[in-house]
């Protein structure tokens, strides 16, 4: 088990970060994303071998805008692109964003945060995991070609060298996983993925 620091979504669970479109600044700070829509829907699973869903859980997501910079480190001025969701009966929990931006080194990604119940997170307990969602390449390639919004998403990620991630969560140890991606670079685009973690834990 990893150890993680303390996570910025403790500091805004009471202050507007449990929301579904997370494309705007929330709790004072102005700002709006730009880029391609992406909707994207999570789900949350045990590892045992009938794979229930887990409801009642929180998962806090984030990550880069359109030109590979992040809310509050790079952006002081806004806190966008940031969000916690809680699972439903059948372990689901959707977000309104924009495909994420790239940055030097790094694949587009988001990144999630699991914790056992609201009330766990808002008490800063550690999250049951910590990892990144990817996209698949040709995805990333479109998206990035053709919203200008990206331009330099788009000269980051021409000069990445990088391996996919296995496709099965249940057999990848390492921490990043690749989302279902549909829909197109000039509509609505949706990402999908199952999350399955030990609810014994």
């Amino acid at each position: 088990m990893f150890q993680p620091g303390p996570s910025l979504a403790s500091l805004w669970a009471s202050a507007g970060l449990i929301r579904t479109d997370i494309t705007r600044g929330f709790n004072g700070f102005s700002g709006e994303a730009y880029g391609a829509p992406l909707d994207l829907h999570l789900r949350l699973q045990s590892l045992s071998e009938d794979q229930q869903p887990l409801s009642r859980y929180a998962m806090y997501v984030w990550h880069a805008d359109a030109a590979g910079e992040y809310s509050v480190f790079n952006r002081p001025d806004t806190n966008y692109l940031r969000g916690i969701g809680i699972t439903g009966q059948r372990g689901r929990v959707n977000f309104r964003t924009v495909y994420p931006g790239t940055y030097r080194g790094r694949p587009p990604h988001i990144h999630f945060e699991v914790y056992r119940s609201l009330d766990t997170l808002r008490l800063g307990v550690a999250p049951l995991i910590r990892s990144s969602i990817l996209f698949p390449d040709m995805v990333s390639r479109s998206v990035y070609t053709r919203d200008p919004a990206y331009a330099d998403s788009l000269d980051k990620y021409a000069a990445l060298r990088f391996q996919l991630p296995v496709l099965d969560p249940t057999s990848d140890t390492r921490a990043v996983q690749l989302a279902s991606t549909s829909g197109s670079s000039n509509s609505t685009l949706r990402a999908s993925l199952d999350i399955f973690i030990d609810a014994e834990e």
